[in-house]
């Protein structure tokens, strides 16, 4: 007859063995386990387990959960929700994600502190006296904060070397010939990148960048927007952002289906998009594209619709899951005529609007003279020409 610790031993060992056989028989059917809305099994290298969407190209409906569309959102903006492919999963275990690009989950990156670096973007004129004062005040404010400035040749190199991995982002880049549209995909791409505020180079800062969120949402914020006056939108001129977030990845996805949607209807190609081939900038590449992804994204991570309806006449702060919302006088006071119940004015956005010309962008000198050496052979004026040629250099 078996002694006592011998049973002991035998059902110790036959529950060891059910043990091994359970995670045999789930490892061998795969996992059932479906990730949140918000979250990544992405790797830290950003090419790990994403499959480039092809251009010009929406996701079937078999692998795309239906959401739904925002009551501010344009008609013609995608209807489907950014989705991640994994050939290893079914369907029904897909995670809405960027096409294009992995993400961190927001409460990874909500750990990490804001990179303290501002980023700014000259264009082919160079940068003017009033322009370099306003982009001093962001180090005279910030003492530590690291500045940045892009060429147009050191932004596309830039690019290139950041999204090696994402030859579509890249081609994206190069194509587009219209410099306000290049501008505003530029600094989407860097936030995704390495994140840190982006300012337009006429935008004045006027309190500490580490003032700028509440004590209570410093440990959840990992993007922070300002309301325009002029609508619920959210101005594009200063925006602060840790790096690799689902909602830049959107902004970045957005702008690329945009872009495609319009040389389609225009019969082209995104290289040979034009001026004329665009209805509205903002609305494309701008502030209003930008809005819209981040109201589709937060919709994804909070599981119902997000409109400007929910960040309407602010008066303070709020938080949007991970998504920091500032009232308008934040950025925007001197479109309101400076309000004195919308909270603190950070900074000063001047509305120099270099980019409203026929060719979407600052008109290079060649360019200027040459237009005004064939309105007339006049040697008065073509020397009136040469004075304008001066102020171009000098702007």
């Amino acid at each position: 007859m078996l002694r006592s610790p011998y049973y002991m031993v035998i059902l110790i060992g036959l529950f060891l063995i059910t043990l091994f056989w359970l995670a045999a028989r789930d490892g061998s059917t795969g996992s059932s386990w479906s990730l949140p809305y918000g979250s990544c099994s992405c790797a830290e290298d950003i090419n790990d387990g994403i499959r480039i969407k092809p251009h010009n190209s929406l996701p079937s409906p078999s692998t795309t959960p239906s959401t739904s569309t925002s009551p501010s959102q344009p008609k013609n903006s995608a209807a489907a929700t950014p989705t991640r492919i994994d050939e290893d999963l079914p369907s029904s275990r897909l995670t809405p994600q960027s096409y294009y690009l992995p993400f961190r989950p927001s409460h990874q990156l909500a750990r990490l502190p804001f990179p303290a670096k501002v980023w700014h973007k000259a264009g082919p004129n160079g940068i003017s006296e009033d322009r370099q004062r306003d982009m001093q005040s962001w180090l005279a404010v910030n003492p530590s904060l690291r500045h940045e400035t892009f060429t147009d040749g050191s932004a596309e190199y830039y690019v290139k070397e950041k999204f090696a991995k994402f030859p579509e982002i890249i081609d994206t880049y190069q194509d587009m010939q219209v410099p306000i549209l290049k501008a505003d995909f530029l600094r989407q791409l860097i936030l995704y990148a390495e994140g840190g505020v982006w300012s337009d180079l006429d935008v004045t800062c006027h309190e500490p960048i580490d003032t700028w969120i509440p004590e209570k949402y410093k440990s959840q914020t990992n993007v922070v927007v300002g309301l325009e006056f002029d609508g619920n939108q959210f101005a594009s001129w200063t925006i602060m952002a840790k790096p690799r977030t689902n909602h830049i990845a959107s902004v970045i996805d957005y702008i690329m289906e945009k872009l495609d949607e319009t040389a389609l209807r225009a019969n082209t190609t995104v290289a040979k998009i034009t001026m004329k081939d665009i209805e509205d900038v903002v609305a494309l590449t701008g502030p209003q594209a930008m809005t819209q992804a981040i109201f589709r994204s937060l919709s994804i991570d909070l599981g119902q619709p997000i409109s400007g309806i929910d960040v309407a006449d602010l008066r303070a702060p709020i938080l949007l899951h991970d998504v920091l919302v500032l009232p308008n006088a934040a950025f925007a006071a001197m479109q309101g005529g400076w309000p004195e119940d919308r909270g603190p004015y950070l900074v000063e956005h001047h509305y120099a609007g270099s980019w409203k010309n026929d060719d979407g962008g600052e008109t290079s000198t060649d360019k200027a003279a040459e237009s005004a050496n064939e309105q007339t052979d006049d040697p008065a004026v073509s020397s009136e020409s040469e004075e304008i040629k001066s102020e171009i250099r000098n702007e």
